[in-house]
Protein backbone atom coordinates (compact mmCIF):
# COMPACT_ATOMS: atom_id res chain seq x y z
CA UNK A 1 0.00 0.00 0.00
CA UNK A 2 1.46 3.37 -1.05
CA UNK A 3 1.79 5.98 1.48
CA UNK A 4 -1.17 8.63 0.57
CA UNK A 5 -3.34 5.32 0.57
CA UNK A 6 -2.06 4.58 3.88
CA UNK A 7 -2.41 7.74 5.10
CA UNK A 8 -6.46 8.04 4.20
CA UNK A 9 -6.89 4.80 5.45
CA UNK A 10 -5.47 6.01 8.69
CA UNK A 11 -8.01 9.07 8.90
CA UNK A 12 -10.70 7.05 7.97
CA UNK A 13 -10.66 4.43 10.30
CA UNK A 14 -9.32 7.35 13.17
CA UNK A 15 -12.50 8.70 12.48
CA UNK A 16 -14.35 5.82 12.76
CA UNK A 17 -13.39 5.28 15.97
CA UNK A 18 -13.92 8.66 16.85
CA UNK A 19 -17.75 8.01 15.59
CA UNK A 20 -18.12 5.16 17.44
CA UNK A 21 -16.49 6.55 20.55
CA UNK A 22 -19.08 9.47 20.49
CA UNK A 23 -21.74 7.40 20.22
CA UNK A 24 -20.60 5.15 23.00
CA UNK A 25 -20.84 8.20 24.69
CA UNK A 26 -23.96 9.16 24.85
CA UNK A 27 -26.72 8.68 27.12
CA UNK A 28 -28.97 6.49 27.54
CA UNK A 29 -28.43 4.03 24.90
CA UNK A 30 -30.23 1.44 25.89
CA UNK A 31 -32.98 0.41 28.79
CA UNK A 32 -32.41 1.65 32.48
CA UNK A 33 -33.04 -0.51 35.73
CA UNK A 34 -35.20 1.53 38.42
CA UNK A 35 -34.79 -0.43 41.86
CA UNK A 36 -37.35 0.48 44.05
CA UNK A 37 -36.51 -1.18 47.33
CA UNK A 38 -40.02 -1.98 48.63
CA UNK A 39 -43.64 -3.76 47.83
CA UNK A 40 -45.36 -2.86 44.95
CA UNK A 41 -47.91 -0.41 46.44
CA UNK A 42 -45.51 1.11 48.23
CA UNK A 43 -45.03 5.01 48.04
CA UNK A 44 -41.32 4.39 46.57
CA UNK A 45 -43.29 2.07 44.08
CA UNK A 46 -46.55 4.53 43.03
CA UNK A 47 -43.64 7.44 42.97
CA UNK A 48 -41.61 5.67 40.65
CA UNK A 49 -44.44 4.21 38.53
CA UNK A 50 -45.61 7.71 38.41
CA UNK A 51 -42.40 9.80 37.46
CA UNK A 52 -41.01 7.01 35.54
CA UNK A 53 -43.20 7.53 31.75
CA UNK A 54 -42.34 10.66 31.09
CA UNK A 55 -38.79 10.77 31.98
CA UNK A 56 -38.98 7.64 29.30
CA UNK A 57 -39.93 10.13 26.96
CA UNK A 58 -37.31 12.73 27.68
CA UNK A 59 -34.33 10.03 27.56
CA UNK A 60 -35.52 7.89 25.07
CA UNK A 61 -34.74 4.87 26.46
CA UNK A 62 -37.34 2.26 28.96
CA UNK A 63 -37.19 2.30 32.44
CA UNK A 64 -37.29 -1.19 33.92
CA UNK A 65 -39.08 -1.12 37.01
CA UNK A 66 -37.93 -4.21 39.69
CA UNK A 67 -39.23 -4.41 43.07
CA UNK A 68 -36.74 -5.57 45.81
CA UNK A 69 -38.37 -5.58 48.76
CA UNK A 70 -36.89 -6.81 51.97
CA UNK A 71 -34.62 -6.28 55.17
CA UNK A 72 -35.91 -3.16 55.40
CA UNK A 73 -34.83 -1.59 51.89
CA UNK A 74 -31.21 -2.72 52.38
CA UNK A 75 -31.73 -5.56 49.85
CA UNK A 76 -32.34 -2.60 47.64
CA UNK A 77 -29.97 -0.54 48.51
CA UNK A 78 -26.98 -3.18 48.47
CA UNK A 79 -28.15 -4.13 44.78
CA UNK A 80 -27.69 -0.23 43.94
CA UNK A 81 -23.96 -0.45 45.73
CA UNK A 82 -23.19 -3.20 43.63
CA UNK A 83 -24.45 -1.69 40.38
CA UNK A 84 -21.71 -0.26 37.44
CA UNK A 85 -21.25 3.36 37.81
CA UNK A 86 -22.66 4.11 34.64
CA UNK A 87 -26.20 5.59 35.10
CA UNK A 88 -28.05 2.87 33.74
CA UNK A 89 -29.38 1.40 37.37
CA UNK A 90 -31.38 3.98 39.63
CA UNK A 91 -33.16 4.00 42.68
CA UNK A 92 -36.31 5.59 44.05
CA UNK A 93 -36.27 5.83 48.13
CA UNK A 94 -37.35 7.07 50.61
CA UNK A 95 -36.03 8.09 54.52
CA UNK A 96 -34.46 4.42 54.26
CA UNK A 97 -31.19 5.45 52.24
CA UNK A 98 -30.40 7.90 54.62
CA UNK A 99 -31.61 6.09 57.88
CA UNK A 100 -29.82 2.52 57.26
CA UNK A 101 -26.50 3.73 58.01
CA UNK A 102 -27.73 5.46 60.93
CA UNK A 103 -29.12 2.35 62.42
CA UNK A 104 -27.03 -0.47 61.47
CA UNK A 105 -23.50 -1.06 62.70
CA UNK A 106 -22.00 -2.78 59.72
CA UNK A 107 -23.14 -1.20 56.69
CA UNK A 108 -21.76 -3.14 53.72
CA UNK A 109 -21.25 -0.17 51.09
CA UNK A 110 -19.54 3.16 51.98
CA UNK A 111 -23.25 5.59 52.09
CA UNK A 112 -21.01 8.14 50.37
CA UNK A 113 -18.79 6.91 48.25
CA UNK A 114 -20.80 4.22 46.45
CA UNK A 115 -24.15 6.08 46.48
CA UNK A 116 -24.82 9.40 44.41
CA UNK A 117 -27.95 11.30 45.00
CA UNK A 118 -29.59 11.95 41.17
CA UNK A 119 -32.75 14.37 42.29
CA UNK A 120 -35.20 14.96 44.79
CA UNK A 121 -38.84 13.79 44.02
CA UNK A 122 -40.55 15.50 47.15
CA UNK A 123 -41.10 15.46 50.42
CA UNK A 124 -44.47 13.92 52.19
CA UNK A 125 -44.94 14.62 56.04
CA UNK A 126 -46.43 11.66 57.84
CA UNK A 127 -49.60 11.51 59.29
CA UNK A 128 -50.90 9.78 62.70
CA UNK A 129 -53.97 7.23 61.38
CA UNK A 130 -55.01 4.76 63.89
CA UNK A 131 -57.76 2.33 63.67
CA UNK A 132 -61.42 2.76 63.86
CA UNK A 133 -61.17 -0.16 66.84
CA UNK A 134 -59.67 2.48 69.56
CA UNK A 135 -61.10 4.36 71.69
CA UNK A 136 -58.89 7.66 70.86
CA UNK A 137 -60.86 10.06 68.83
CA UNK A 138 -58.26 12.90 68.54
CA UNK A 139 -54.18 12.79 69.22
CA UNK A 140 -54.37 13.90 72.79
CA UNK A 141 -57.18 10.86 73.41
CA UNK A 142 -54.47 8.69 71.87
CA UNK A 143 -51.50 9.89 73.63
CA UNK A 144 -53.28 9.26 77.30
CA UNK A 145 -54.32 5.52 76.12
CA UNK A 146 -50.89 5.12 75.03
CA UNK A 147 -49.61 6.25 78.09
CA UNK A 148 -52.00 4.03 80.21
CA UNK A 149 -51.61 1.34 78.75
CA UNK A 150 -47.91 1.26 77.90
CA UNK A 151 -46.21 -1.81 75.32
CA UNK A 152 -50.16 -2.74 74.36
CA UNK A 153 -50.16 -0.53 71.44
CA UNK A 154 -49.13 -2.00 68.08
CA UNK A 155 -47.64 0.42 65.52
CA UNK A 156 -47.09 -0.77 61.77
CA UNK A 157 -44.45 0.00 60.27
CA UNK A 158 -42.74 0.07 56.34
CA UNK A 159 -38.76 0.30 56.73
CA UNK A 160 -36.58 2.42 58.82
CA UNK A 161 -38.92 5.52 58.23
CA UNK A 162 -41.76 4.60 59.71
CA UNK A 163 -40.31 2.67 62.55
CA UNK A 164 -38.11 5.82 63.43
CA UNK A 165 -41.33 7.51 63.43
CA UNK A 166 -42.74 5.29 65.81
CA UNK A 167 -39.69 5.68 67.97
CA UNK A 168 -39.47 9.30 68.16
CA UNK A 169 -43.19 9.88 69.15
CA UNK A 170 -42.93 6.97 72.04
CA UNK A 171 -39.63 8.66 73.12
CA UNK A 172 -41.89 12.15 73.01
CA UNK A 173 -44.44 10.96 74.36
CA UNK A 174 -42.91 8.67 77.15
CA UNK A 175 -44.21 5.55 76.99
CA UNK A 176 -43.80 2.19 74.86
CA UNK A 177 -45.13 0.74 71.39
CA UNK A 178 -44.88 -2.42 69.69
CA UNK A 179 -43.52 -1.89 65.95
CA UNK A 180 -44.32 -4.66 63.66
CA UNK A 181 -42.90 -4.38 60.75
CA UNK A 182 -44.14 -4.39 56.83
CA UNK A 183 -42.74 -4.95 53.15
CA UNK A 184 -44.33 -1.37 52.20
CA UNK A 185 -46.76 1.32 53.53
CA UNK A 186 -49.25 -0.32 51.54
CA UNK A 187 -49.49 -3.24 53.30
CA UNK A 188 -49.05 -1.29 56.49
CA UNK A 189 -51.74 0.72 56.11
CA UNK A 190 -53.85 -1.71 55.00
CA UNK A 191 -53.23 -3.70 58.64
CA UNK A 192 -54.49 -0.61 60.54
CA UNK A 193 -57.46 -0.59 58.51
CA UNK A 194 -58.08 -4.21 59.33
CA UNK A 195 -57.44 -3.77 62.84
CA UNK A 196 -54.71 -5.97 62.66
CA UNK A 197 -52.15 -3.07 63.75
CA UNK A 198 -53.46 -0.22 66.03
CA UNK A 199 -52.26 3.15 64.70
CA UNK A 200 -49.75 4.28 62.40
CA UNK A 201 -47.15 7.17 61.71
CA UNK A 202 -46.41 7.13 57.84
CA UNK A 203 -46.18 9.15 54.43
CA UNK A 204 -49.65 11.35 53.90
CA UNK A 205 -49.73 8.92 50.51
CA UNK A 206 -50.25 5.64 52.41
CA UNK A 207 -53.24 7.30 53.64
CA UNK A 208 -54.74 9.13 50.24
CA UNK A 209 -58.10 7.08 50.23
CA UNK A 210 -58.20 5.53 53.77
CA UNK A 211 -58.71 8.15 55.77
CA UNK A 212 -60.94 9.75 53.58
CA UNK A 213 -63.14 7.33 53.30
CA UNK A 214 -63.43 6.24 56.78
CA UNK A 215 -61.21 3.36 56.80
CA UNK A 216 -58.47 4.84 59.12
CA UNK A 217 -59.15 7.53 61.35
CA UNK A 218 -56.52 10.68 60.74
CA UNK A 219 -55.52 11.88 63.88
CA UNK A 220 -52.63 15.04 62.93
CA UNK A 221 -50.45 15.62 60.56
CA UNK A 222 -46.98 15.31 61.80
CA UNK A 223 -45.97 19.02 60.06
CA UNK A 224 -46.24 23.02 60.22
CA UNK A 225 -49.44 22.84 58.05
CA UNK A 226 -52.41 20.48 57.32
CA UNK A 227 -52.63 19.28 54.03
CA UNK A 228 -55.23 20.04 51.03
CA UNK A 229 -55.63 16.81 50.51
CA UNK A 230 -56.28 15.96 54.22
CA UNK A 231 -58.07 19.49 54.70
CA UNK A 232 -59.83 17.97 58.04
CA UNK A 233 -56.91 16.52 59.76
CA UNK A 234 -54.99 18.71 62.22
CA UNK A 235 -51.30 19.43 62.13
CA UNK A 236 -49.38 17.85 65.29
CA UNK A 237 -48.99 21.92 66.49
CA UNK A 238 -52.85 22.51 66.51
CA UNK A 239 -53.48 18.80 68.08
CA UNK A 240 -51.02 19.62 70.73
CA UNK A 241 -47.69 17.76 70.07
CA UNK A 242 -45.97 20.69 68.53
CA UNK A 243 -42.63 19.00 68.59
CA UNK A 244 -43.73 15.98 66.61
CA UNK A 245 -42.85 17.45 62.65
CA UNK A 246 -41.40 14.52 61.07
CA UNK A 247 -41.63 13.19 56.96
CA UNK A 248 -39.71 11.35 54.68
CA UNK A 249 -38.22 13.14 51.54
CA UNK A 250 -38.38 10.86 48.19
CA UNK A 251 -35.78 10.95 45.81
CA UNK A 252 -33.57 9.00 43.11
CA UNK A 253 -30.36 7.63 43.43
CA UNK A 254 -27.54 6.08 41.28
CA UNK A 255 -24.27 4.14 41.99
CA UNK A 256 -21.41 6.52 43.29
CA UNK A 257 -18.75 7.16 40.53
CA UNK A 258 -20.90 8.10 37.70
CA UNK A 259 -19.79 10.17 35.96
CA UNK A 260 -21.07 13.70 36.64
CA UNK A 261 -22.66 14.98 33.05
CA UNK A 262 -24.61 11.18 33.12
CA UNK A 263 -26.07 12.36 36.63
CA UNK A 264 -26.80 15.31 35.07
CA UNK A 265 -28.90 14.10 32.52
CA UNK A 266 -30.96 11.30 34.89
CA UNK A 267 -31.30 15.02 36.83
CA UNK A 268 -32.78 17.09 34.37
CA UNK A 269 -34.94 14.19 33.02
CA UNK A 270 -36.49 13.21 36.47
CA UNK A 271 -36.74 17.44 37.11
CA UNK A 272 -38.71 17.64 34.02
CA UNK A 273 -41.33 15.06 34.40
CA UNK A 274 -42.40 16.46 38.13
CA UNK A 275 -43.06 19.76 36.40
CA UNK A 276 -45.38 17.84 33.84
CA UNK A 277 -49.08 18.28 34.84
CA UNK A 278 -50.09 14.83 35.60
CA UNK A 279 -47.39 14.28 38.00
CA UNK A 280 -47.05 17.64 39.77
CA UNK A 281 -50.88 17.77 40.46
CA UNK A 282 -51.00 13.95 41.47
CA UNK A 283 -48.39 14.94 44.38
CA UNK A 284 -49.22 18.00 45.48
CA UNK A 285 -53.51 15.69 45.73
CA UNK A 286 -50.93 13.24 47.91
CA UNK A 287 -49.57 15.87 49.75
CA UNK A 288 -46.36 16.28 48.08
CA UNK A 289 -44.13 19.78 47.04
CA UNK A 290 -42.43 18.40 43.70
CA UNK A 291 -38.53 18.49 44.42
CA UNK A 292 -36.53 21.08 41.78
CA UNK A 293 -32.45 20.74 43.18
CA UNK A 294 -29.65 20.40 40.85
CA UNK A 295 -27.52 17.53 41.99
CA UNK A 296 -25.31 19.32 44.54
CA UNK A 297 -27.82 20.48 46.20
CA UNK A 298 -29.56 17.32 46.86
CA UNK A 299 -26.43 15.90 47.30
CA UNK A 300 -25.96 18.04 50.35
CA UNK A 301 -29.33 17.62 51.15
CA UNK A 302 -28.55 13.82 51.78
CA UNK A 303 -25.51 13.83 53.84
CA UNK A 304 -27.41 16.56 55.96
CA UNK A 305 -30.52 13.47 56.59
CA UNK A 306 -27.75 11.08 56.98
CA UNK A 307 -26.08 13.16 59.87
CA UNK A 308 -29.71 14.17 61.38
CA UNK A 309 -30.79 10.35 61.79
CA UNK A 310 -27.41 9.15 63.87
CA UNK A 311 -28.35 12.38 66.30
CA UNK A 312 -31.78 10.86 66.74
CA UNK A 313 -30.20 7.47 67.31
CA UNK A 314 -27.71 8.48 69.93
CA UNK A 315 -30.81 10.41 71.76
CA UNK A 316 -32.72 7.72 71.62
CA UNK A 317 -30.32 5.80 73.00
CA UNK A 318 -30.96 2.70 70.20
CA UNK A 319 -29.41 -0.22 70.20
CA UNK A 320 -27.72 -0.65 66.46
CA UNK A 321 -28.40 -3.23 64.76
CA UNK A 322 -26.49 -5.91 63.35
Amino acid sequence: MNKPLRILTTTITLACLASASTVRAEFPDKPIRAIVPFAAGSSNDTLARLVSPPMVKTLGQQIIILNMPGADGRIGLEALAKAAPDGYTILFSGGAIALVPALRRNVPYDPVKDIQPVAPLGGSPYVIGVSNALPARNLKEFVEYAKKNPGKLNAAAAGNSSFMAAILLQTLIDTKVEIISYKGTGPAALSIAAGETDFGTMEASSYASLIPSGKIRGLAVAATKRLSGLPDVPTTREAGLPEYVIGTNFGVYTKGGTPLPIVRTLNAAVIKSLATPEVSRSLRQNGMEPGDANVEEFTEDYHKEMARWKEVVIRAKLPLQD
